[in-house]
């Protein structure tokens, strides 16, 4: 997955040296560190009429996120939905309501919520999936009078190895972070 990761980034590179180099001999590029709301940095290149954005990777090719230390929670994807689905289950769904209601009780009313994967499948597929079950979570969330965002991440950030089974199953999550 690196490989493929670095591979795209290295066309992203090749395609953006040209553009770069005419830039800077019209005054006009433009470069920084874009920060998702997750704490995921990606550089930033404004050539004046289109930008080019890709995500800053640190030696070993994972993303350089400097996340909300407030994560409030993590559910384990097994948990709330089954394999390669988006819909929670009944259990899940009573369960979100009832963590959602204690946090508000408690004052915590605004969160973000953010959906990963394993790397099975592929990246597009992976993405539209976390994206889909944060968006699941967050009807649930909303419900109870939270106040929600939502972010996917697929398999960009994994805990744990996805050359197991139960490496598989511990990054096929979502976490909530209290804002």
């Amino acid at each position: 997955m690196k490989s493929y990761l670095s591979a795209l980034f290295m066309g992203l590179v090749m395609f953006m040296v040209p553009l770069v180099i005419q830039a800077q001999e019209n005054g006009m590029l433009q470069a920084a560190i874009w920060i998702d709301p997750d704490g995921c940095e990606h550089w930033v290149i404004d050539l004046g009429v289109e930008g080019m954005m890709s995500p800053h990777l640190d030696r070993e090719g994972n993303p350089v996120c400097n996340r909300n230390p407030d994560i409030c929670m993590e559910f384990p994807g097994d948990m709330l939905f089954d394999v390669n689905k988006a819909v929670l289950t009944q259990n899940a769904t009573m369960a979100l309501s009832k963590y959602f209601t204690e946090e508000i009780l408690r004052g915590q009313t605004s969160f973000l919520v953010v959906g990963h994967t394993d790397a099975d499948g592929s990246l597009y597929d992976n993405f539209d999936l976390a994206w889909a079950r944060a968006q699941a979570v967050a009807v649930v969330a909303r419900q109870t009078g939270a106040i929600v965002r939502t972010d996917a991440l697929g398999e960009l950030q994994p805990i744990a190895s996805n050359d197991t089974e139960d490496g598989k199953r511990r990054n096929r999550r979502v976490e909530i972070f209290c804002e």
